[in-house]
């Protein structure tokens, strides 16, 4: 992934201090946020309404398994359960995990995954660099720029809830 709008996510190994850092894309990053603070956005955003069509549907996601790397580009399945009936759909990381978080699903990866992306000692420099109200500034400052208001609304209602104390979130923790 190219650009300036990217953003990094931290997933946890549950049994260590390992990580694996995941670039995404600014609206699967929105989608995580949202899914991780329980916000209910005005209109349902791509992965609500996906989370809402399979449920209509009776399909339940019973697990997110990141099974490998391949040139930074991490490689997913979706799990799902319909009366019975398990099916697993290949996807990206940045959205199975957007999903996961909805259906309150775990994440599970393997040691090759751990192995190749996991990071230990760089990822305190990491998070030392990772401001998440410096990134929502810059996107603040192109949303006037080009006045698209609406999203500069809900970046800045996003950066008044960071500087409120309501939490910081940098890293999911995989189950």
């Amino acid at each position: 992934m190219t650009g300036k709008d990217v953003y990094m996510l931290l997933l946890q190994e549950k049994e260590s201090q390992m990580h694996i850092p995941i670039v995404i894309g600014p609206s699967e990053a929105q989608a995580i946020i949202t899914a991780t603070n329980n916000e209910q956005p005005p209109r349902p955003l791509s992965h609500d309404l996906f989370s809402n069509i399979m449920l209509g549907f009776g399909i339940e996601i019973r697990e997110i398994y990141i099974h490998k790397v391949v040139d930074r580009i991490f490689h997913a399945e979706i799990c799902c359960d319909r009366y019975g009936t398990t099916i697993r759909f290949d996807a990206r990381a940045s959205d199975a995990i957007a999903l996961a978080l909805r259906f309150q699903a775990p994440i599970y990866t393997n040691d090759e995954v751990l192995e190749v992306a996991g990071t230990a000692a760089s990822v305190i420099k990491f998070k030392q660099d990772f401001d998440p109200k410096t990134l929502l500034q810059k996107k603040l400052e192109t949303a006037i720029q080009k006045e698209d208001y609406e999203t500069a609304a809900r970046i800045r209602d996003e950066l008044n809830r960071i500087e409120g104390g309501n939490g910081n979130q940098e890293s999911q923790q995989t189950n």
